[in-house]
């Protein structure tokens, strides 16, 4: 991503670590290559992004027989959720959230996120 966009998604990303029960932040490839991180320093961020990247291009093929789109994936750990939403063809979006939270609220905050981001990469 260019240096411009990188900072303005940094703002947005910024604003959501505001919201309570989001643990952390990830912007990655579609490999699960690390663009942006803000994960907390015990989450292996490669790891974690490549998780994220992997579950969501097995939902995407199991899917496929519905001949629809995937709007977002949420996985529940034993300590925390996932969830994961597509950015762009190749960008992918993943939060990590504390596990007992109001998730219908916040995933207001974070897709209203994901939105505005989708934004600053499509121009």
């Amino acid at each position: 991503m260019e240096s411009l966009k990188t900072e303005s998604v940094n703002k947005e990303l910024d604003k959501l670590e505001l919201v309570n029960g989001i643990i952390g932040t990830v912007i990655v490839n579609k490999n699960g290559l690390t663009i942006i991180s803000r994960l907390p320093r015990y989450v292996e961020e490669r790891k974690f992004g490549a998780m994220a990247a992997t579950m969501f291009g097995a939902m995407e093929t199991a899917i496929i027989t519905l001949q629809d789109k995937i709007v977002n994936l949420t996985v529940e750990f034993n300590d925390y959720q996932l969830i994961v939403f597509i950015i762009s063809t190749e960008i992918i979006f993943a939060a990590l959230l504390e596990l007992d939270i109001d998730l219908g609220l916040l995933l207001i905050e974070v897709e209203e996120c994901v939105k505005i981001i989708k934004n600053i990469v499509e121009v």
